[in-house]
Order: structure tokens, then C-alpha cells, then sequence
């Protein structure tokens, strides 16, 4: 327990005595409870976080002003646990923390405890990695934190995800100190964390502040492409430094990188090796489930060969345009066909019945259900079919997780199963035709998923719509229209997108849920309007709609209104913030990041003609100059700045053809900007002008010599 402690932060020196004057003022403070404590209240607000717990016996309540303020009169600290849905392990500690009636009734009796989704409420997610660095200790979620009722935390502790401590004796090891500490001295405990919250606010600012930023950020995107190039290793198939998740925006970079005509032409051919390296590492691997299809969102250790089993919106949608982006640097045709697939499997499992995207939450499952042995393949198959589907897994007798992967042997003669060839790849290997094969192997996958989702048992698929995961598969839809020219995909795009704006937006503020809820909960952060932005400028792109580009300019606006500080991009609006730090985010933690969310958007509006304040692209676009040292945490401010000092800009007269304008629409969304002509640019008619940096403008008129100017191979 000792080790647990040690990682505890606990308000500064021990606890003292309170001076007559306090203490006298504390004894006649008589605490208020007010009903709501004395209950569960978490199923009246919207998102997957809030509805699993609503039946808890914890008395949690809302991440609301609320909240904090019945904290106060009943004179208690918070109990805040700060999950997110897309790691929904939280679930399993939530549970271990109700199954044990002691330690229910101590939160009930002695806390006002609040449950934060940190996704919805970005800021806190963000600021999760900022307390665990405080207590030198890896972000890891849930995390406890004990607040006072003006949002100043006191303690915390994440949970870790080894089995060595029970998150009971977790709880208690911490709680004991903390209630100790508080009912002896409260008004000491609100002093300094007080003192010590204004301590951190000022240290947050000095680091946003003395950011260092790029002065030829050019040279430093080569750089760190470079750099990001040499952490690939293609013998060992290590990606250093990626972390666990799928590396979506690695792949994005890279790919987009090789096609840049105005690179390098070493840079160029070095980032379509490491694509093509990392694809055939990722295609091949086990992330990819040949049963149900879509992606895991990450691994369990260093290998791809044993994921952690569980799958989001989010993930699908951003690995599908990581997939379309290598395949368009690569050609290979695996990518594709595994993009298209992830993307029909999130329609499959994450649309909602209004036809919107909800973010999904799994309940958590033990990995053994998702392993097989050959054993089990030998009992459910004939023996023809279990020899093939045997060799073409790559299962073993004892197991094929490799020994660092699984170091305790937990899983000893365990297999993960991944297939790396097509149905009619296989079909080939037999000496089979495809057209008897085909039914053959789609019986095989359906009698094994049978076995697994009975293992698994029932699920009630989330159907609460979300924002950010409805627009990110509008992102998707547009990046699968432009690789194909499928009008499908243009089709759902434009749909989605006009299903969003109506389920999403209140007046001109954007919310994450369709319901409604306090500002704290549902209020639109940075980073929703950042991936709003580039939905909206995809699907405009892909549509030559201008009409888009009213509401895009008008979400910008917005955006620079409420997240625009003196030195930084806010995250959060002021009437949606509870703790009082300046909290930006800068970084990739979970997934993209807001600033260079925010830096591409600002880049593809300023080209289109529609400029951000000034204010608010000054701050948007800055790359820090230690990017380069640190490009795997930066890979989407790297892409963006990429594409704004390689800019490729194309202008389009219009009486330009249907299939030159079809070309155009289908041109890359991240790389190159597209803009309607106006009298000033004098092409001429039914032409295009494409302007290529700082180099001399081609004028071109069929699709054929469009394609030539702006993606040219990596070879050439």
C-alpha cells in the first residue's frame, strides 16, 4: 500500500491545527443536505458515461456548477472520477467500487461524488495529464480526484490497469488519509488548495506562455518528418515512440508527405517506404477483426499482434482516412478495402437511430473471450475448414502472442487471429473456385463470431448521438468519395452533415449531445468546433458547395468568440468551465489535437477565401520548435503546417466540365486547397489555375493534367 500512497498528492505539510477564529466559524456552519444528494441522479444526462452508471448505488451526480455548490453547503469535498467512453475499462472500477457496500456508503456518507465524462468535458481529459505528471506518474484514466467545492483539487490517484492493487484498497488507502485530513481541518484543506491551485494555474500559464515556436517551420517539418521516418523500424516492425493507439495520424502525415510535389524527392520516397511499412505491419495484424470487421483503438503491450478488444466510433472513422490517405500514397489495395470495411462496420454498429453516430461503449470484457486456442477451432469447424482457417490465421498450438507480449504467459496457448489475404486470395491457395468458396468462408466467420458473441453475451448498442463522432464520420464518408468517386459516399456525407447541424447546434453555439444539458456537460469545447470545421470544409470540397462555407465562416467566428485568451486557444467556453486553469490542448494524448485541428482548418479557410480573426489564427497556426524532437505526439500540427508551407492551391473557373470538376472534387482534402475564380485570377475559360508554392502558375484543362500537377508519384 506504501507504493500506492507514494503516488498520492496530498495539499502541502501535514495537517495543523485551525486557529480559534476558524474553528469557531467551522463549528457553526451547520451542513445542508439537500435531496438530490441522497440519490443517484446521473440518468437525466445525456452520453454513454452517464447512462452506465445510472443505476449505481453511489450517489453520483452530475459534472455541474450544481454539483460543486451542494458540496459546499453540505460541507464536503468532491470525489470526482474523470473517465472517457472510449477506454470503457472505467466501467469495471465503477463496478468494483459498487459491489462493495462498505466503501458505498463511505462515498455516500462523507462525498458529494461527481462522475466527469472526459471527453465530452475535454478540458478535464486534458488536464488529467497534467495532475498524473505533477505525481510523476503515466496518464492513466480513471482517475480519482478529490476537489474542494470551489473546483481546487486536493488529491488524486489514477487507477492502474495491472492487477497488483484492488481498486478497493486503492480507494481506501487514499480515502483514509483525506477524510482524516479534512474532518481535523477543513478550512486549512480549502486554504491551500487554493494556494496550491494558483500555484499550478501559474505554472500552466508560464508553459503555455514560454512556448517556443517555430521560426522556419518549413525546414522543421522536414525535420521532424525525418525524425518520425527514423523511429520505424522495418525488420523488428517497431513504430518507438507511437504509444498504444492505432497511429492514425502517423499514417495520414506520412502518406501526405510522399505525395507533396514540392518535398523533397529522399523525403518523398522515405515516407511512402515507411507508409507502405507501417501498412503491411498494421493490415496484417490482429487490430484489424477478420470476424466482425472495424479496428481495435489499441494494444495491449508492444505488439500489434494483441489489441485491447474494444472499439469506437471515433477510431473507425479516423483510421478509415488514415487508410484512404496510405492508399493513395501506396496503391496498396488492402488499405482501401480495409478503409471501406471500417467504415460500414461503424454504420453497422454505431449508428443511432435518428441516423446519427453515437461514440459507443462496449461492456468491458475479459481478453480471453476474444482469443482462441486451435482446440476450440477444431471443435467448431470441420476438419477442412479448420485446417484452413488454422494456416491462414497464423494460430499455433501454443499460441502465437509473442513472449513480450505476454511475459506472465497469461495467455499461454492463446491465439489472436488476423487474415492477410483477400477471400479470393485464399480461395486461390486451395485451388477452389471464389464463387463456391466464397459462401464457404462467409459461413466459417459467422459460426466462429456465434461462439465469440456468446462468450461475450448481450450488449445494448449506445444510442445516444454524439457530435464529435457524427462529424468525424462525416470526414470519413468525404475522404471515401474523393479515393472512389462513389456517389454513395457524397450522398452521406452531405446528409449526415445536414442531420448534424440540425441535431448539434443551438443558436450559433454547437453542443456535444442532441439533447440538451447544463454547459458543463454538453457545451461545445475547442475541439468540437475544430472537427466541426473540417467536416464542413470536407464536405463543401467535395461538393463545390460555397453555401457550406456561410456556416463554416460562421462556426469560426464562434469559436474565435469563445476560445480566443490573450496568449492561448481556450478549450473550454467560461459558463461551461467548473476548475479555474488555462487549459489548452496542445498535444495529442487520445486522439487529434486542437491546435492542429484548428491550424489545418485555418489554413483551408484563409485559401478559400474566408479568413479567421486575425486574433484567432495567430494562435492557431504556430508550430513549437521542439515538434520535431517530439513529432509522434504532434503529427497533425506537423500535417497541417505541411500543407500550409507546401500549399498547393487550385482555382476553378467556373464553366470548367462536369469531369474536371468531378477531378477536383476528388482531389486530397488534407494537401491541396480549391476555390472558385474570380475576376482577378483572369483564367482562361473552362480552365483551372494551379499554383504549386512559390512557383510559376499551370494553367490546365482536363483531368488527366490536373492529376499530373498535384500528385505526382514519389518516384518521379
Amino acid at each position: 500500500m506504501a507504493g500506492v500512497l507514494c503516488g498520492l498528492l496530498l495539499v502541502a505539510n501535514a495537517c495543523r491545527k485551525r486557529s480559534n477564529e476558524e474553528a469557531a466559524k467551522s463549528s457553526t456552519t451547520k451542513p445542508v443536505m439537500a435531496n438530490t444528494v441522497l440519490s443517484n441522479e446521473l440518468g437525466a444526462f445525456p452520453g454513454p458515461v452517464y447512462k452506465s452508471q445510472a443505476n449505481s448505488p453511489i450517489h453520483w451526480q452530475p459534472w455541474t456548477q450544481e454539483s460543486m455548490s451542494l458540496a459546499k453547503k453540505a460541507n464536503r469535498l468532491v470525489l470526482a472520477v474523470i473517465v472517457i467512453p472510449q477506454q470503457p475499462g472505467f466501467q469495471r472500477v465503477l463496478t468494483d467500487l459498487a459491489s462493495n457496500t462498505a466503501i458505498v456508503d463511505m462515498i455516500n456518507n462523507n462525498f458529494i461524488p461527481v462522475l466527469v465524462d472526459g471527453d465530452a468535458a475535454h478540458e478535464v481529459g486534458i488536464l488529467t495529464a497534467d495532475l498524473c505528471a505533477e505525481i510523476k506518474r503515466g496518464l492513466q484514466l480513471p482517475l480519482f480526484v478529490w476537489l474542494t467545492p470551489a473546483g481546487n483539487p486536493v488529491a488524486w490517484i489514477p487507477v492502474p490497469p495491472s492487477n497488483s492493487v484492488t481498486v478497493s484498497e486503492l480507494f481506501n488507502g487514499s480515502n483514509s488519509m483525506i477524510s482524516r485530513m479534512w474532518s481535523e481541518d477543513s478550512a486549512y484543506v480549502l486554504k491551500n488548495s487554493a494556494i496550491d491551485n494558483s500555484g499550478r494555474r501559474g505554472r500552466i500559464s508560464e508553459r503555455k506562455n514560454t512556448k517556443v515556436m517555430s521560426q522556419n517551420p518549413a525546414e522543421d517539418v522536414i525535420i521532424a518528418l525525418r525524425q518520425l521516418i527514423s523511429l520505424y523500424d522495418p525488420f523488428s516492425h517497431t513504430f518507438d515512440e507511437s504509444g498504444g493507439l492505432f497511429p492514425s495520424s502517423a499514417i495520414s502525415l506520412l502518406a501526405t508527405a510522399s505525395i507533396a510535389p514540392s518535398l523533397p524527392q529522399d523525403i518523398r520516397l522515405r515516407c511512402k517506404q515507411t507508409t507502405t511499412g507501417l501498412l503491411t505491419d498494421l493490415l496484417q495484424s490482429a487490430m484489424f477483426d477478420p470476424l466482425e470487421g472495424g479496428v481495435f483503438t489499441s494494444r495491449m503491450s508492444t505488439s500489434w499482434s494483441l489489441p485491447t478488444f474494444y472499439r469506437d466510433c471515433g477510431t473507425q472513422a479516423r483510421v478509415a482516412v488514415a487508410l484512404i490517405d496510405g492508399y493513395r500514397a501506396t496503391g496498396d489495395p488492402q488499405a482501401l478495402s480495409k478503409a471501406l470495411e471500417v467504415i460500414s462496420f461503424a454504420e453497422k454498429t454505431f449508428k443511432t437511430s435518428d441516423g446519427l453516430f453515437a461514440v459507443g461503449l462496449a461492456p468491458v470484457s475479459d481478453p480471453i473471450s476474444w482469443l482462441w486456442k486451435t482446440e476450440d477451432i477444431n471443435k467448431e469447424l470441420s476438419p477442412e475448414d479448420a485446417a484452413w482457417w488454422i494456416a491462414v490465421t497464423g494460430m499455433k498450438g501454443l499460441g502465437n502472442l509473442p513472449s513480450d507480449t505476454d511475459p506472465m504467459r497469461e495467455y499461454f496457448r492463446c491465439n489472436s487471429i488476423s487474415i492477410n489475404k483477400s477471400v479470393a486470395q485464399i480461395a486461390e491457395d486451395l485451388g477452389q473456385p471464389l464463387e463456391t468458396f466464397a459462401p464457404r468462408y462467409e459461413q466459417v466467420r459467422k459460426t466462429l463470431l456465434k461462439v465469440r458473441s456468446t462468450r461475450l453475451g448481450s450488449n445494448v448498442p449506445d444510442d445516444c448521438p454524439q457530435a464529435g463522432a457524427t462529424f468525424r464520420m462525416v470526414s470519413a464518408y468525404a475522404a471515401a468519395f474523393e479515393i472512389t468517386g462513389d456517389e454513395i459516399f457524397r450522398e452521406k456525407a452531405v446528409s449526415l452533415l445536414s442531420k448534424a447541424r440540425t441535431a448539434f447546434t443551438d443558436g450559433p453555439r454547437l453542443r456535444m449531445f442532441s439533447q440538451s444539458a447544463p454547459s458543463s456537460i454538453g457545451e461545445g469545447r475547442a475541439f468540437l468546433y475544430a472537427l466541426a470545421l473540417q467536416a464542413v470544409l470536407d464536405v463543401s470540397s467535395i461538393t463545390s458547395d460555397e453555401t457550406w462555407l456561410d456556416w463554416c465562416e460562421n462556426l469560426a467566428t464562434t469559436a474565435a468568440e469563445l476560445f480566443t485568451d490573450a496568449e492561448y486557444l481556450k478549450e473550454c467556453p467560461d459558463d461551461a468551465k467548473i476548475i479555474d486553469l488555462p487549459i489548452t490542448d496542445l498535444v495529442m494524448l487520445f486522439e487529434d489535437s486542437t491546435a492542429g485541428l484548428f491550424s489545418s482548418a485555418e489554413l483551408r479557410l484563409k485559401e478559400r477565401q474566408r479568413p479567421l480573426v486575425s486574433t484567432f489564427s495567430t494562435l492557431s497556426t504556430p508550430l513549437p520548435s521542439f515538434s520535431s524532437e517530439r513529432p509522434t505526439i504532434h503529427t497533425d500540427l506537423l500535417l497541417a503546417t505541411l500543407a500550409r508551407e507546401n500549399k498547393i492551391t487550385v482555382i476553378v473557373d467556373a464553366a470548367v466540365s462536369p469531369e474536371l470538376r468531378l477531378s477536383v472534387e476528388r482531389l486530397p482534402l488534407k494537401l491541396i486547397q480549391r476555390r472558385a475564380a474570380n475576376a482577378s485570377d483572369k483564367l482562361p475559360p473552362a480552365s483551372i489555375k494551379i499554383i504549386i508554392g512559390k512557383n510559376e502558375p499551370i494553367i490546365v484543362s482536363t483531368p488527366e493534367a490536373l492529376k499530373a500537377a498535384t500528385t505526382p508519384s514519389p518516384s518521379h
